[in-house]
């Protein structure tokens, strides 16, 4: 159904039921029309009440399909002109201070984080002063060659630090382009759902825990990444895209500090592969490497997240992980 048939159908009921309701000859269906009337009012407002606040009002984090899906990010996240949640950095503003450049995804945009003031890279921009820059190049969705994309086509100052913030997804690219697919069910979607934002809304919410499951072989989505490191000849791929990052921070003469998240929901199943990934910076000579499981078990689970259909770091763990950089890399 699309959602002109929709309205029509509407409209026409809502028309027959004040016909019934002012005509004289019957009057059983004249009493019943006008009962109906009124629930049939309360039914319309009802809808236009919710299609208006999915439109313009309702904005959640959690990942949303649809025409609502970009609610969150539209309401909340402003871009500069070089595409990053960040403010607009001059090139003699760069040359005066030292500069920190904070690579990552959606942890480091703040995915989640109304206000960009409450990220860890804003805390730790209060920690460091004025005498330096946090330059924060991060978009939701990216893995370790864009992370090494946003490094190398930087157009003003090179950096003096560069902190990596790796999340254990970060093999996606190197999974999905070297044999190991992953597909959901997607359900056929009815026309009224491309074209309605409540019936958008209403439909992706029904079929919402099927999109997290491979079709090819039935995992979750955790268990496709970890499968991922696990795949000798998929890790030794992602490897060589650590190092490639790794080469080109050297050759700037930076420092480098890595900033690893476990599944933030798991933190202490995650402990092999964040082990593995530090392993690959450690072998490289790498020192400066903050693992974040230890302290994401230590918080309840309610806490360390954005909320139950948002598992990116809260508010209240982004504070922490500020102090936590600074504490260990920069304070005198």
């Amino acid at each position: 159904m699309t959602l002109a048939g929709f309205l029509i159908g509407l409209i026409g009921v809502g028309a027959l039921l004040v016909v019934l309701a002012v005509q004289r000859r019957y009057r059983r269906p004249q009493s019943v029309a006008r009962g109906l009337l009124v629930s049939y009012a309360v039914i319309v407002l009802a809808l236009a009440a919710g299609e208006f606040y999915v439109r313009y009002i309702y904005a959640d984090s959690r990942m949303e399909f649809g025409l609502h899906g970009m609610n969150w990010a539209n309401k909340y996240i402003e871009r500069n002109s070089l595409g990053f949640r960040d403010r607009e950095w001059t090139v003699e503003e760069l040359e005066s201070r030292t500069t920190v450049f904070v690579l990552g995804d959606s942890f480091t945009e703040g995915w989640g984080i109304n206000n960009p003031a409450d990220r860890y890279t804003a805390m730790l921009q209060r920690h460091l002063g004025d005498d330096y820059a946090v330059v924060t190049l991060a978009r939701a969705g990216q893995s370790t060659i864009n992370e090494l994309e946003f490094l190398e086509t930087y157009p003003y100052q090179p950096p003096d630090v560069v902190i990596l913030q790796y999340f254990i997804n970060d093999i996606d690219i190197a999974a999905k382009s070297n044999g190991m697919q992953w597909d959901f069910a997607a359900p056929s979607v009815p026309p009224i759902a491309d074209q309605s934002y409540l019936a958008s809304f209403l439909f992706w919410r029904a079929n919402y825990e099927r999109l997290f499951h491979n079709v090819h072989d039935g995992r979750t989505e955790w268990e496709f990444y970890y499968a991922a490191y696990d795949n000798a000849y998929i890790f030794d791929i992602h490897r060589q895209e650590i190092e490639r990052l790794i080469d080109a921070v050297e050759d700037r003469g930076a420092r480098l500090i890595v900033l690893i998240f476990p599944n933030l929901l798991d933190p202490v199943g995650s402990v092999p592969y964040v082990d593995r990934v530090a392993q690959v910076f450690e072998a490289r000579g790498i020192t400066d490497i903050l693992k974040l499981t230890d302290e994401a078990a230590a918080w309840p689970l309610e806490e360390r997240i954005v909320s139950p259909f948002d598992s990116h770091a809260s508010v209240a763990f982004n504070r922490r992980i500020g102090d936590m950089l600074y504490d260990q890399f920069f304070a005198p």
